[in-house]
């Protein structure tokens, strides 16, 4: 008798302490659940773009207008309105651009040069800064760098490696690699390829677009995917996101369009 109450009370005492555990931790039980969303997103608008193979994307740090680049051999960067208008081009000749973020701190782009697996900071005036050599494992030429974004508070630059490896790589101030880590993630959030990247730097949350995937797939600060969307149809290459009214922007490398949704 006296076993069999010690033994229902060391029970009571495992089952009060598992209650403590979720009550102090309930991200743990439910972060990585794809049954719960935090988000949905509508498609508000479609915009035709003047731009041969449009791929990356950001926004301004004045919010007025976003940046884009054709990935097109000799191909520019793009001043255009939320319409999808040009409001101006950048002389730089690109080899293959494939993505564009700004930096808020200095105003200064970063475009990310597939081919020659190269970062390169320039002016708004279209001026080369500084260039950068990434370090990927990829062999094949067109499997190189896709999408970049940068962290405002560090001044860190993420970047994605497109596939053969799905990469992601993360330099410090002094362009230093500091974090290497790949995103081989099982379904619902698995990709096949890894194009543009947005980060929100008020939550730490990376958001990536999959061209051949056709989906968007949301990573906490450690990579851990935690929320997907399905679009409609691949070849979207660059996203962007206006924290400030919920709008996600994505450009379409083979419709030449600007497509706009709200996340609400």
């Amino acid at each position: 008798m006296i076993n069999q109450k010690k033994r229902n009370n060391l029970l009571l005492i495992s089952r009060l302490q598992l209650l403590i555990l979720f009550l102090l931790y309930p991200g743990c039980v439910t972060e990585s659940d794809p049954n719960e969303r935090k988000w949905e997103i509508t498609l508000l608008n479609v915009h035709n773009l003047n731009i041969n193979d449009p791929s990356g994307l950001t926004v301004d740090a004045s919010g007025d207008f976003l940046w884009t680049v054709s990935d097109m051999e000799g191909g520019h960067i793009y001043k255009i309105s939320f319409e999808g208008h040009i409001l101006g081009r950048l002389p730089y000749e690109g080899n293959d651009m494939e993505g564009i973020t700004m930096n808020p701190n200095d105003h200064t782009l970063w475009v990310a040069e597939e081919r020659l697996r190269q970062a390169v900071q320039l002016d708004t005036l279209g001026n080369v800064l500084q260039v950068v050599n990434v370090p990927v494992e990829s062999t094949n030429i067109n499997d190189g760098l896709e999408g970049i974004a940068i962290n405002p508070e560090n001044e860190h630059l993420y970047i994605l490696n497109e596939k053969n490896p799905r990469a992601f790589i993360e330099l410090n101030r002094e362009m230093e690699v500091v974090r290497y880590e790949l995103l081989n993630f099982e379904m619902p959030y698995f990709m096949q390829d890894l194009g543009g990247l947005f980060f929100d730097h008020i939550n730490d949350h990376f958001w990536v677009v999959s061209d051949e995937s056709a989906k968007i797939v949301v990573m906490d600060k450690n990579l851990n995917p935690f929320q997907y969307f399905d679009l409609p149809l691949t070849k979207f290459e660059g996203i962007a996101i206006d924290l400030t009214k919920d709008i996600i922007y994505l450009v379409n490398d083979e419709e030449n369009k600007l497509y706009v949704y709200q996340l609400e």
